[in-house]
């Protein structure tokens, strides 16, 4: 299994970074903010290939990018069937933004939506279940605990502590965790509903996950990511391909 990670950064974001967003075998996909359809060309990954689009929450660094790749599949006449995972209302805000962004009516832009519920299919040959867990943030989001071949994963999306999301990573081999602020935002963190280092790393110990990978850095957390995976095994950090 082959996890390429298109972007690690937060709404913060600075020159020469992505959004957050990781792509599994070049045909699963965890989140989609603008930018991400350039960074799956800058990793010559051809966006005609997903066939699953799993969408965390709608704020626009997780969400604002799907227009862009639902474009590109209807201007390059995409055969691949798509499917789209995300909270309530993802399709309805969908199609709502194809039609704010005068989407054109020749355009297919057709897809399968899930909301608030697992999925279950076979990819290249592997078994594939998501399944959805609610996090805690400011709005509704929806953490993914995935079983992909043998292998067991959590993305958390956007999230403050919780224990919902403790019992989802439980016993996972990679714990795919935002950490967007350092211990002494903690009062800015919990007013946005994210995690410090703290929660992160109580996440980590509590639910027994074999590997952690910081995401949804920020330029608080970006260093103190690279000293964690000095200081303690089974932390990985940014890298841009991660093959299990």
């Amino acid at each position: 299994m082959r996890i390429t990670f298109l972007g690690n950064w937060s709404s913060n974001i600075v020159k020469g970074k992505r959004y957050t967003s990781f792509i599994i075998d070049n045909s699963i996909v965890f989140d989609f903010g603008p930018g991400i359809l350039e960074s799956l060309l800058d990793h010559d990954i051809n966006p005609l290939g997903i066939s699953v689009v799993a969408i965390t929450h709608m704020h626009l660094d997780h969400f604002a990018g799907l227009p862009e790749l639902l474009w590109f599949r209807a201007i390059y006449g995409a055969q691949r069937p798509l499917v789209i995972l995300g909270p309530g209302k993802i399709r309805e805000n969908t199609l709502m933004l194809l039609e704010l962004l005068n989407t054109p009516p020749a355009f297919n832009v057709s897809a399968e939506y899930v909301e608030d519920d697992s999925f279950e299919t076979v990819v290249n040959g592997r078994k594939l279940l998501i399944e959805p867990f609610r996090a805690e943030h400011i709005i509704p989001d929806n953490g993914y605990r995935i079983e992909y071949g043998d292998t067991l994963l959590f993305y958390s999306g956007d999230t403050a502590y919780s224990k919902s999301v403790v019992k989802a990573a439980e016993d996972v081999d990679y714990l795919i965790h935002e950490m967007t602020y350092t211990d002494d935002k903690d009062a800015e963190a919990r007013f946005w509903k994210h995690s410090t280092y703290s929660d992160v790393m109580r996440v980590f110990h509590e639910s027994r996950a074999r590997h952690l990978v910081p995401i949804h850095l920020s330029n608080y957390t970006e260093p103190l990511a690279g000293e964690l995976a000095q200081r303690q095994r089974g932390i990985i950090i940014y890298l841009s391909t991660l093959v299990v």
